[in-house]
């Protein structure tokens, strides 16, 4: 049985490989935020602009969502191509926390 909160992991997922900011925005609180290698920590609204301002196509295929008390991590393999025609192929795991009681991410690191 898939919870909510893996509902919502699954659709952010997905709307992140589509570039669909809105998409991914909806699964965010309003105070959301992002903490990345590339981009560093930043509210998501900014974060997934910029983000999809350099994506030429991206892909994700989920391999395991692991779940805990108000955490959730997923493990995929991303396959992303840069508008200057760079390309990365690499497994990446996310971690995401939800505001008590919620549904919707808070915060978003990734590893």
């Amino acid at each position: 049985m898939t919870s909510a909160r893996e509902t919502t992991v699954c659709t952010y997922l997905a709307a992140m490989a589509a570039g669909d900011l809105e998409a991914v925005l909806q699964c965010f609180t309003a105070d959301g935020k992002v903490s990345s290698p590339v981009y560093g920590g930043v509210p998501v609204a900014d974060f997934y602009r910029r983000l999809f301002a350099d994506t030429a196509s991206a892909h994700v295929e989920i391999i395991t969502i692991f779940t805990a008390e108000n955490k959730l991590a997923a493990h995929f393999a991303y396959r992303w191509e840069l508008k200057s025609g760079a390309k990365t192929a690499t497994d990446l795991v996310d971690i995401f926390d939800f505001a008590p009681g919620s549904d919707q991410i808070s915060h978003l690191q990734i590893i």
